[in-house]
């Protein structure tokens, strides 16, 4: 039996993700600021709530048994809303699952926690981090929380480092890093159910020919095995673009703020 809570069930990648998932689990939690905008999926119980609410999410978080954090700001945003929803926010996730005693949180990091990597390196879960943005240090900082919550009290995570979540790739970077609909949900799934992992960087990828990052022993350690490659979409990218110098793209650049999404 396994009991799953999610943040950020209602955003863009959430809503794929219980979507595909749905009726897998005896329980449900959906932790979220608002209702959704359609019908809550098979066994699934709302509850209202925002990550800035410790006591709230303890609560929540009573008899489950993984956490899967998708909450938060999800690109660069001036650095006191990325402190509040994804510093602030991600510790509370950490705190609320040692009182609560879950034994495991899925934690959605980020491709731009090694974003300013030049894109000639091929990347394994030992890259030194060089995050490209206010949102790549807040998953660097998620990152270090969880090391913190697994040697000292136990918690388990399997810290995902998701590439461009689409239906298909868009750009010549994403032909690298794209992680499709399909594999997205199964990586979830196997993060969520795989055996003993510690703390466990995975790279969120498909199995894309072109890929940026050596992900082989992150999917081997939760099971992954996708099936999708960005090369199948290729002739609908505009190849006259020319790869961006590093992998975190448009995110490395000294203006940008965000909104690209």
């Amino acid at each position: 039996m396994t009991t799953v809570l999610y943040t950020g069930g209602t955003g863009r990648m959430g809503q794929v993700i219980r979507e595909g998932l749905a009726g897998r689990y005896d329980r449900v939690v959906l932790f979220a600021r608002r209702a959704p905008e359609g019908e809550l999926f098979p066994g699934e119980e709302l509850v209202l709530g925002d990550l800035a609410e410790l006591d709230r999410l303890t609560e929540a978080a009573a008899g489950v048994d993984v956490i899967v954090h998708l909450g938060g700001v999800a690109d660069e945003a001036p650095y006191e809303a990325i402190r509040t929803a994804n510093i602030d926010g991600t510790y509370h996730v950490y705190e609320a699952a040692r009182r609560a005693g879950v034994r495991r949180v899925v934690y959605a990091s980020s491709n731009h926690i090694v974003g300013f990597h030049p894109s000639s390196e091929l990347l394994d879960e030992s890259a030194a981090l060089r995050p490209d943005s206010y949102y790549g240090v807040s998953k660097a900082f998620g990152e270090a929380l969880a090391s913190l919550y697994h040697d000292k009290w136990g918690v388990e995570s399997v810290l995902l480092r998701i590439g461009t979540f689409r239906p298909a790739p868009e750009d010549t970077r994403q032909l690298a890093l794209w992680l499709s609909w399909p594999d997205g949900v199964e990586l979830v799934r196997c993060a969520i159910e795989g055996g003993p992992v510690g703390c466990q960087v995975v790279y969120g990828t498909s199995a894309n020919s072109e890929r940026w990052w050596n992900a082989d022993a992150g999917w081997n350690a939760i099971g992954y095995r996708p099936k999708d490659d960005a090369a199948d979409h290729a002739d609908a990218v505009d190849r006259s673009k020319t790869v961006p110098a590093f992998h975190g793209g448009a995110f490395t650049a000294a203006d940008y703020e965000g909104g690209i999404w």
